[in-house]
């Protein structure tokens, strides 16, 4: 399964997410019926394995609190994953905090959590590579998971400062997921990768042997929950509520531990505001 995941484009990685999307969710929709099963959509910043070894514990926390079947269901790149939230395809989301926020605004989903750890960008290179900076980069190549996602847009603006940009003067390596990005940059497909520090600070010793650190970007809020208003507002209550106990659950300790996001906690709406100016991206040809 792996080595699929190191295809970074092509019909066969494709193929493998709707498949698995269809195993995880045959109803994409279900939610119209109160008592029908939720589909929990989490955005593809992982691969399909580690998502849902991640995020079962969440999956099944949320299903004894409501008392209702959740499933998870994900997509195969950060675009396809706008658009089914877009579509209502699915009924909870966790995803980045720009793509929150354009859910919130445009597709009738509302903010719930989220989570304690904030989104720093960490820019990576070999060890023994001469690089010291992001503004020696010109005619390199950066891998980032996705261009819709923080990292992109976070390594851009420090690119920019040089008078640098990704797609321009500095080339860009889609892995089509971020579990691909440190392995890129081993392998010397890229000279910079650029990840989630959460991913990074938890990555195996023998990566972070292989590799350093030439750049952290400042923080910004972290991953949001979201549910659609369609549940109602009962629902989206408990869904809000369940969050308060799940880190003093043996289930909840190790999730938090795991995917390193420290806790779950309230969402103002400057928080969300803050997001506008990275929404840009996904109206951009």
């Amino acid at each position: 399964m792996n080595i699929i995941f190191k295809i970074y484009r092509g019909s066969v990685q494709m193929l493998f997410f709707t498949l698995f999307s269809l195993l995880l969710s045959p109803f994409a929709n279900a939610a119209t019926d109160e008592k029908g099963e939720l589909v929990l959509g989490v955005f593809p910043y992982l691969s399909p394995n580690q998502i849902v070894e991640y995020f079962t514990p969440l999956k099944d926390h949320l299903a004894k609190s409501l008392g209702r079947q959740v499933e998870i269901r994900s997509a195969p790149n950060f675009k396809q994953f706008v658009e089914s939230t877009r579509a209502g395809e699915y009924d909870i989301i966790f995803t980045g905090p720009h793509m929150g926020r354009l859910a919130e605004k445009r597709d009738s989903y509302r903010p719930l959590a989220q989570t304690g750890i904030p989104i720093i960008t960490v820019g990576l290179v070999k060890n023994d590579s001469t690089l010291k900076s992001l503004a020696t980069l010109r005619n390199g190549t950066v891998a980032v998971g996705s261009k819709f996602a923080m990292a992109y847009q976070n390594i851009n603006l420090e690119l920019k400062k040089s008078g640098l940009e990704l797609g321009k003067n500095v080339k860009f390596l889609d892995t089509a997921s971020f579990s691909n990005v440190v392995e890129a940059v081993i392998r010397g497909e890229a000279d910079v990768g650029a990840v989630g520090s959460a991913l990074w600070d938890s990555a195996p010793a023998e990566q972070h042997a292989k590799l350093k650190e030439i750049y952290r970007s400042k923080p910004l809020p972290g991953f949001l929950l979201l549910g659609h208003t369609r549940n109602g507002k009962a629902t989206l209550k408990k869904i809000q509520t369940s969050r308060y106990g799940f880190a003093a659950t043996p289930a909840g300790q190790a999730y938090f531990a795991k995917a390193g996001h420290i806790d779950f906690r309230p969402v103002s709406a400057a928080t969300m505001k803050s997001m506008d100016p990275f929404t840009a991206v996904f109206d951009a040809p």
